[in-house]
C-alpha cells in the first residue's frame, strides 16, 4: 500500500518537526461496532497526533473495516451484492432505484467502502429469493411512495 512518509518534515496542522511512521493497530467503526485494522504504515505528528493518510490508504481502510463488520454482522459480502444484481440483469441504478437509495450507493456496496444498512441486506435477500417481486410487476420499494404503490411511468 502506497503511503506518505513524512518524518522529519514539518506538520501542516501544528508546526511542529515531530513526525514519525507508525503502524499501531487504527480503530474504525462500521455498523455500530468498533474494529481493529492493523498493518497501515503511516505517518503521525507525536505533537498534536494528526495522522496522514493517502486518498487510497482511506480506501484499503474502508475496505477492511467493511468486510469486517459485515462478516460479523451477517450481511451480504461485496461480491454476493454484484453477483445478485448481475443474476437480475439489473445496472448499478436499476438496483439503487428499486432499494430506493442514493445514486452511487450500489458502486460503494460493490467496491466495499460502505457497509449495508441491515433492512436494504434483508431486502435483497427477499429479491434473491423471490425475484420475480421486481418492479416489472409495477411495485417498487421506495422511500416515501410506500413498497405497494404502483411505479408511475
Amino acid at each position: 500500500m502506497e503511503w506518505i512518509n513524512l518524518t522529519g518534515s514539518e506538520c501542516p496542522v501544528c508546526g511542529q518537526r515531530a513526525i514519525v511512521v507508525t503502524s499501531e493497530p487504527i480503530e474504525e467503526s462500521a455498523g455500530g461496532r468498533a474494529y481493529l485494522i492493523e498493518g497501515v504504515a503511516r505517518s503521525r505528528c507525536t505533537a498534536c497526533g494528526e495522522e496522514f493518510f493517502t486518498g487510497r490508504q482511506c480506501e484499503e481502510i474502508a475496505t477492511r473495516v467493511t468486510a469486517l463488520a459485515r462478516a460479523d454482522l451477517g450481511r451480504l459480502s461485496s461480491e454476493e451484492i454484484h453477483e445478485l444484481r448481475l443474476e437480475l440483469g439489473l445496472t448499478q441504478a436499476d438496483l439503487e432505484e428499486q432499494l430506493g437509495v442514493g445514486t452511487g450507493t450500489v458502486g460503494r456496496w460493490e467496491r466495499g467502502t460502505v457497509l449495508q444498512g441491515g433492512t436494504a441486506d434483508r431486502l435483497m435477500r427477499i429479491i434473491r429469493g423471490h425475484p420475480e417481486l421486481l418492479p416489472e410487476l409495477g411495485y417498487v420499494a421506495r422511500e416515501g411512495r410506500g413498497p405497494y404503490r404502483k411505479r408511475s411511468r
